[in-house]
């Protein structure tokens, strides 16, 4: 089963710039700026009227109500899209699981944000010569006035996508993904610009209780710190520290407060992070325990 390749994330590309990381991925404008769902990619192939419904793992399953009733009776393709609970809003994502056992995986209560469309021969050989703006408007075209496809809104400069991804955030979706015009699908592993994700990560100040020691080439190093929030929840916390940080004393994060970025709030922090490699952990000296979140 083809995929479609790993999305860049934008803010990880700007950390970079501006940390003077040389680089061989960049940005460029006009690019398309549809809206990030907080759901899970799959792939639906209609053949002869009919769906399959693929996860990203590979994985088949079907629905135990009307939600994929909507790819009956369509133009055969495959169809990339984001499968999601309610709006699609941040934190529905832990709604939109499927249920049963890998081999009989069911839905229930999800319907569909579709994004992209291949050609099944495009898809089954692992590219398109069809520019994504091509794709849109065949995706247009095939639903028409259905919420299920929604072009997304052309982006001339920085200062307009920044703008659009403060009014997506606002209205509670996780952000937005840079899609450039000329963007031609193909099947492959290696990150590439023309397809980004780009959100706002809100950032939470925790006060750090402990650590881990490292393994493997961090063995005798600082492997993660171990963070709590005011109303006593615990997060170990290792991606984005710097090697500097790692080789750090355990007593200069113990007792602190410092800054951690993460996606949202469900049981716990999703994606925990310490801005990135070269930023690595912003301790806030500013700051007591009375003032942790």
């Amino acid at each position: 089963m083809s995929k479609i390749n790993k999305a860049l994330d934008l803010n990880k590309l700007f950390n970079s710039q501006k940390n003077g990381k040389l680089l061989k991925k960049h940005i460029s404008f006009p690019l398309y700026a549809p809206t990030k769902y907080d759901g899970n990619y799959v792939t639906i192939r209609v053949e002869d009227g009919r769906p399959t419904f693929t996860t990203s793992g590979g994985l088949n399953y079907t629905h135990t109500d009307d939600g994929g009733n909507a790819f009956y009776n369509i133009p055969d393709n495959v169809y990339i899209a984001e499968r999601i609970y309610g709006y699609g809003k941040l934190g529905d994502r832990n709604k939109c699981n499927l249920k049963g056992p890998k081999t009989a995986q069911t839905s229930t209560g999800h319907s569909y944000k579709i994004f992209d469309v291949l050609s099944l021969r495009d898809y089954d050989k692992g590219t398109t010569l069809n520019r994504y703006e091509a794709r849109q408007h065949t995706l247009q075209g095939i639903f028409m006035s259905s919420t299920l496809a929604g072009r997304g809104k052309l982006i001339e400069c920085q200062r307009e996508l920044d703008k659009y991804l403060e009014e997506i955030v606002h209205m509670g979706y996780e952000g937005v993904m840079c899609i450039y015009p000329a963007w031609r699908w193909e099947n492959t592993k290696s990150r590439t610009v023309d397809f980004c994700k780009y959100k706002k990560r809100p950032t939470v100040d925790l006060y750090c209780i402990g650590y881990t020691e490292g393994t493997g080439k961090y063995e005798g190093l600082i492997g993660s710190l171990k963070l709590q929030d005011k109303s006593g929840r615990i997060v170990d916390v290792g991606s984005g520290m710097s090697d500097n940080d790692r080789h750090l004393h355990p007593n200069y994060f113990v007792g602190q407060v410092v800054e951690m970025f993460y996606e949202q709030i469900v049981d716990t922090y999703i994606q925990p992070t310490f801005g990135d490699e070269y930023e690595g952990v912003l301790v806030r000296e500013d700051k007591t325990i009375d003032d942790i979140d």
